[in-house]
């Protein structure tokens, strides 16, 4: 019998490096948006759907390039009802799931917690925060039924939640910043997630 060649491992898909972000005053022109950017370039879209106070947020994944022109795009299809932008060229691994609502399993250690005043403010926040220290990202909540305000929580070892939230707090304007948070040691109820 010939020998096998050896076969290649089947790896998964690595995930996008870019995500772009649109917020709009208008529902009705941030459905635009969407489709603008959707039908520019091949990107995934996250997210589109209204958020407080009747605005709209658009989010797109997918390589550098793509996101690029999608983001083009959508900025040009809002015009001068665009609110706030966000493009990150090299986004944190854990944000794509994290704004896809899915939420990771695992114990929680210490937890922050960072709340913002605009969704743009929060992912910016978030990324800072992933790239910044061994946390693990474990909600985020954008502006819906939130009167326009975001936030997101995350768990790691306490120095590594301080570190996390500091470079959360150095990446956003001090005026878009609410409050942040840092629980050293949650109480039994919160780690088995009533809240998060």
């Amino acid at each position: 019998m010939p020998a096998r060649a050896p076969t290649a491992p089947v790896l998964a898909p690595a995930p996008a490096p870019a995500l772009g972000i649109l917020e709009s005053q208008s529902i009705a022109r941030g459905i635009v948006c969407a489709d603008a950017m959707l039908k520019k370039a091949p990107v995934r879209l996250l997210a589109s759907h209204p958020v407080s106070p009747g605005k709209h947020v658009v989010i797109v994944a997918g390589e550098v390039a793509e996101v690029d022109e999608a983001m083009s795009a959508g900025t040009a299809a809002a015009g001068h009802l665009l609110i706030d932008r966000l493009f990150l060229p090299y986004a944190h691994e854990q944000l794509a799931p994290l704004i896809r609502g899915e939420r990771p399993p695992g114990d929680l250690d210490a937890v922050g917690v960072i709340e913002t005043f605009t969704v743009v403010s929060a992912v910016l926040a978030a990324d800072a925060a992933a790239k910044a220290a061994d946390v693990h990202l474990l909600e985020m909540q954008l502006a819906r039924g939130l009167g326009g305000k975001a936030f997101f929580t995350l768990t790691g070892e306490l120095t590594a939640v301080q570190a996390a939230v500091a470079a959360a707090v150095a990446v956003i304007e001090p005026a878009l910043l609410v409050l942040t948070e840092i629980i050293p040691a949650p109480h039994e109820d919160l780690r088995r997630g009533l809240i998060f």
